[in-house]
């Protein structure tokens, strides 16, 4: 079997729910890491930003420091389990779909692969994700 066999049968395991995928969101949310997108950030710092300083110039500055507060804590319930879900959506969607993208993520950390009936994981970088599809998957 090539790497490519060995991908697509990786990936009909994650889709078929036979292999469970862990993502370290924070290790992951990296310039390099093909499923983080710096734009997704940067649309909740700049709707922060943007209505701090309009509530601070409009309004006063208390008025900007309450948006300040407010667009933070938004941030921290909502803002950053939006970034994630989008990061994991990536990672099934584009990233499953191109072996080079998921051999880059790869070498990043970041990235568990768990057989849902057993204990048995893999871990990037230093885990062979190859090795792990051979023994675990290629019957």
């Amino acid at each position: 079997m090539d790497e490519n066999d060995l991908f697509a049968l990786l990936k009909e395991a994650i889709g078929g729910g036979r292999v469970a995928v862990g993502l370290d969101y924070t290790r992951l949310n990296h310039v390099d890491s093909p499923i983080c997108v710096e734009a997704d950030s940067n649309r909740w710092i700049y709707g922060i930003m943007g209505a701090t300083l309009g509530a601070g110039f409009g309004l006063a500055w208390h008025a900007g420091l309450a948006a300040l507060a407010l667009g933070l804590m938004l941030y921290f319930a909502l803002g950053r389990g939006w970034i994630r879900r989008r990061m994991k959506a990536r990672f099934h969607g584009a990233t499953l779909d191109d072996i080079a993208a998921f051999k880059k993520l790869w070498r990043l950390r970041g990235v568990t692969l768990a057989l849902a009936s057993r204990a048995t994981l893999c871990r990037s970088p230093n885990s062979d994700w190859r090795r792990f599809v051979l023994d675990n998957l290629a019957r």
